[in-house]
């Protein structure tokens, strides 16, 4: 499911890789990281919904989506 809008860019959402799109996300801590993951949350550039639309998830498996991503961008 990450990989639709975090893959591409799309809909406001910080590609994997992009370092510039995931500096001022990530000096947010992995706590604000974690949240806006889980519970979704409307910023200036889009929207994420909470666990990227699949409520099926659990907060560990969006945890370590938000980990690897972070991984990938830092």
């Amino acid at each position: 499911m990450c990989v639709a809008c975090h893959g591409a860019g799309v809909a406001g959402a910080p590609r994997v890789g992009d370092k510039g799109a995931w500096a001022e996300r990530i000096d947010k801590g992995a706590s604000t990281l974690y949240a806006n993951a889980i519970n979704g949350v409307q910023g200036s550039s889009g929207f994420m919904p909470a666990k990227g639309g699949n409520p099926a998830l659990s907060d560990d498996e969006i945890k370590a989506v938000v980990d690897y991503m972070v991984a990938q961008s830092n």
